[in-house]
């Protein structure tokens, strides 16, 4: 867990803090340039001594200075990040998560839809039209890759522990003869049952068209 920083309100301990920190500073800076071959350089002004302190030397920090701003304004920006960049960086990051973790979420529930209006548990005819809209694709992107799945086995002549299982439910075998599997024959029963949900699901979300005279 990581430790939240905070302004030492305390006078005398931020000063002896800052006293036994300022030289751990310089050495990582030192270990930055020694292990990675790159320019750096510090300066740091603070209320405990008049003048600005340079690393690794005021040449050093002018020389490294000089250098940057010879590069290009593009370039010179192209890593750099305010507080307010950051910030912004890290809110879409954490929206681009949360989008993630909805769409899982929305497919798992359409899933559960249609497994449930195939055993019988759900009327489609009482989904909303967001549910019946994810209901059409969920369906077909299952069907499809049911019928690429068959093909396969068609084409190379595989057995159906070759190819990844098709993850569903325990249907009610005793009531139907047919169990979901990769096999194209015992597919057929239930391919059947999503395509005629898919064909009641898109009647139920097209508008109500009335024929003028």
């Amino acid at each position: 867990m990581k430790k939240k920083l905070s302004l030492i309100k305390n006078g005398t301990s931020r000063k002896t803090t800052f006293n036994k920190r300022k030289p751990r500073l310089m050495k990582k800076f030192t270990e930055l340039v020694t292990l990675y071959d790159v320019k750096a350089c510090a300066v740091i002004h603070s209320p405990y001594n008049s003048n600005p302190e340079a690393w690794p030397s005021r040449e050093g920090v002018e020389e490294v200075v000089s250098e940057f701003m010879e590069v290009s304004r593009k370039d010179q920006n192209k890593n750099m990040m305010d507080q307010e960049a950051l910030l912004r960086q890290r809110i879409e990051s954490e929206q681009a998560q949360l989008q993630k973790l909805r769409d899982e979420n929305r497919d798992l529930k359409t899933r559960e839809i249609m497994w449930g209006c195939l055993k019988g548990d759900i009327d489609v005819h009482r989904l909303g039209e967001k549910d019946l809209q994810d209901l059409t694709s969920t369906i077909d992107n299952y069907l499809n890759c049911v019928t690429s799945r068959i093909e396969n086995l068609k084409t190379n002549g595989e057995s159906s522990s070759s190819l990844p299982p098709v993850v569903v439910p325990d249907l009610n075998s005793e009531e139907d003869g047919d169990i979901p599997s990769i096999d194209g024959s015992t597919h057929q029963s239930e391919t059947n049952r999503l395509g005629i949900i898919t064909t009641t699901a898109a009647d139920a979300c097209a508008p109500n068209i009335t024929n003028n005279p």
